[in-house]
């Protein structure tokens, strides 16, 4: 099996957040083009039927993502936005 296929979402998600840290270009790319940006780090195109938003926190604001629910969305629906998560390398 290759790599994509055997990293879940957590994984990937990490893999960019690394990547953002130590390189400030692409924190700035993936701030203004996510979409490239998640293409260049991990190899997964991003169904443009899924929107991307990119959130920096600071030291006064934090975030908290509700993740949507997946039982809630109909598996026709999930296979055009191509499999359950955006980040699905189906």
């Amino acid at each position: 099996m290759t790599e994509p296929a055997m990293m879940q979402r957590r994984d990937f998600e990490a893999k960019i957040v690394a990547r953002a840290w130590a390189d400030e270009g692409f924190r700035d790319r993936l701030k203004s083009d996510p979409r490239s940006a998640v293409a260049e780090e991990t190899g997964i195109t991003v169904p443009e039927s899924i929107q991307i938003e990119v959130l920096e926190e600071t030291p006064d604001k934090a975030y908290l993502v509700i993740p949507a629910d997946r039982a809630a969305i109909p598996d026709e629906e999930l296979d055009l936005a191509g499999g359950n998560s955006p980040w699905d390398p189906r």
